[in-house]
């Protein structure tokens, strides 16, 4: 195989690595309470499975966060788990769980995965 073809095949490996990257179990979490932040997530939501990253996004005017924020799990299985759950209660607040829809592009949007830099 050419060097050239080498290159090539090792272009669309890290392309596809780079697509299914954004396919990551995560879970998409709403009403939040404001007295808890991304730590009382971690800890809540730990009871399902490792937790590879907790984002929950604040506003820079108020100082306060948005009340919804994402929930990265390190498998499919753990946030099938977190979803199957229908009472999930931090401070007496009922959270909205779902999982992370992905996202859709429309005309002619890409994706950063998608622009070659």
């Amino acid at each position: 195989m050419s060097i050239i073809l080498k290159m090539a095949a090792s272009a669309v490996r890290g392309a596809m690595a780079l697509r299914t990257g954004t396919n990551r179990p995560v879970a998409f979490v709403r009403k939040i309470p404001w007295t808890a932040a991304s730590r009382e997530l971690r800890e809540h939501f730990a009871q399902f499975g490792h937790i590879r990253k907790c984002t929950v996004p604040f506003d820079k005017e108020t100082g306060f966060h948005k009340g919804m924020g994402w929930i990265h799990f390190s498998s499919e299985e753990e946030l099938q788990n977190v979803l199957q759950q229908d009472n999930h209660v931090i401070d007496g607040v009922k959270l909205h769980v779902q999982a992370r829809r992905p996202k859709v592009l429309q005309g002619d949007q890409t994706s950063d995965e998608e622009k070659d830099f």
